[in-house]
């Protein structure tokens, strides 16, 4: 038996024996916890803060820390998150984003929504202060904040931010302490995928602590009475997992969150109402990558309320590669189109938009 299985204890059941471990890129071990499955590195540091530098959020290609261009990813990473809460929140109310950055997600909801974030980059933390959002501090575990705002939010998010905690149960426990009485946590983490590959999480992102699994996640909220909690691993195309979790201590709103996922992640949202068919469209198309007929005929509705240019890049991508199969599958000598040409194409689109890709789209709808 190592020093390591000796000293273990899982932050998530307090359990002490470790089921497996895995080596990352650069040499550090996770271990696995027998009792619950949550992930943890071997030797979780002291303090974070060397790791959200001013460029974090713009990293040079070949580091293993941070964002090479967060705003893109923000745009396909966080646009189901703000139809979900436009959705649960139609006339307005608190939400706190906890891991904020620059503010991307909470300046995208309108006026009917008082917005707060939490962010450890203190770059990012003053431009969000300066876009009107109120930044109650760099780390959600810092003491006395979550008493100070108890009960104040009906809706805290938490996107690809768990992981980077020193604590992932006392951050959980602090967001929901901060949680109205039928408020929803909304969170989104990296997942060691069963029947995936987890590359993306073992070979990148050094600056991870935790390494959640499904099996991690449900004990972990169990362990909170009073907490009903509902959640899906999301398989975008051509990235390592990731899982969607929601929490509520109402059972009614538990109900609502129940419908509201599976509309997300229908396979066909032809019979979806206008509102659900959006929430479809946001989480499967931009979010997860996969393109179908029967969604790209019903994108219009999406993008009447919700284009923007980075979007636009995002199903740039999506045309892209099913250019290049096509002209390959119908004639292999043909050349697809070039991804110089449709890297641009969002200089078209951001103009003529309304006109040509609508107007284009709606036409396929009513054949």
């Amino acid at each position: 038996m190592s020093d390591t299985d000796t000293l273990f204890r899982c932050t998530v059941c307090g359990g002490p024996e470790i089921a497996r471990s895995t080596m990352r890129g650069d040499g550090v071990r996770v271990l696995f916890c027998a009792g619950c499955g949550m992930g943890v590195v071997e030797h979780r540091p002291a303090d974070t803060a060397h790791f959200y530098t001013d460029d974090y959020y713009h990293r040079a290609e070949g580091s293993a820390h941070g964002y090479i261009d967060y705003e893109f990813t923000a745009e396909h990473g966080l646009l189901w998150t703000r139809v979900l809460i436009e959705r649960l929140l139609p006339a307005g109310g608190a939400v706190l984003d906890i891991g904020c950055a620059t503010g991307f997600l909470l300046s995208r909801l309108g006026p009917a929504y008082r917005r707060a974030g939490i962010e450890a980059n203190p770059a990012a933390a003053r431009i969000a202060a300066e876009a009107g959002i109120d930044v109650l501090g760099a780390d959600v575990l810092a003491p006395g904040l979550a008493a100070a705002h108890r009960g104040a939010y009906e809706i805290i998010t938490s996107i690809a931010t768990y992981e980077h905690v020193l604590d992932i149960r006392a951050a959980i426990a602090a967001s929901l302490e901060m949680l109205a009485p039928s408020g929803v946590l909304v969170l989104e983490v990296p997942v060691i995928s069963p029947t995936r590959s987890n590359a993306d999480w073992y070979g990148s992102s050094f600056e991870h602590i935790f390494y959640p699994t499904e099996r991690g996640l449900r004990s972990l909220f169990a362990s909170f009475p009073g907490v009903y909690f509902t959640g899906t691993e999301t398989a975008a195309t051509g990235f390592s997992s990731t899982y969607i979790g929601l929490a509520t201590r109402d059972p009614a709103r538990f109900a609502e969150l129940g419908d509201l996922l599976a509309a997300m992640t229908a396979d066909d949202p032809t019979s979806l109402a206008e509102d659900d068919a959006r929430l479809n469209l946001a989480y499967r198309v931009v979010h997860e990558f996969r393109p179908t007929p029967a969604r790209i005929i019903r994108l219009p509705l999406l993008l009447e309320r919700y284009y923007s240019p980075s979007l636009g890049k995002r199903l740039m991508q999506l045309w892209h590669g099913d250019a290049s199969r096509a002209a390959l599958a119908e004639q292999p000598w043909r050349r697809a189109p070039s991804r110089g040409t449709l890297v641009r194409l969002p200089l078209l689109l951001g103009r003529a938009i309304g006109r040509t890709l609508l107007s284009r789209l709606r036409r396929l709808r009513a054949a």
